[in-house]
């Protein structure tokens, strides 16, 4: 059971990883001009973090 939880815990905190990852490549990206892009960015990783913590709570892994 801890280690379900412990499980669970790091695939939610390595979603945010994933996403500044992704934006931080030097490729041409979406929201590259927008000065609100780091906040945009932000939101999307929390959106993220938040579906899947449902989806774990549904799972029964929390």
């Amino acid at each position: 059971m801890v280690m379900k939880f412990l499980t669970s815990v790091t695939i939610v905190l390595a979603i945010p990883t994933i996403v500044y990852s992704f934006f931080g490549m030097n490729v041409k990206l979406p929201f590259e001009n927008n000065p609100m892009a780091g906040g945009i960015i932000f939101l999307l990783s929390i959106v993220l973090c938040i579906i899947s913590v449902f989806i774990l709570m549904k799972k029964k892994m929390f």
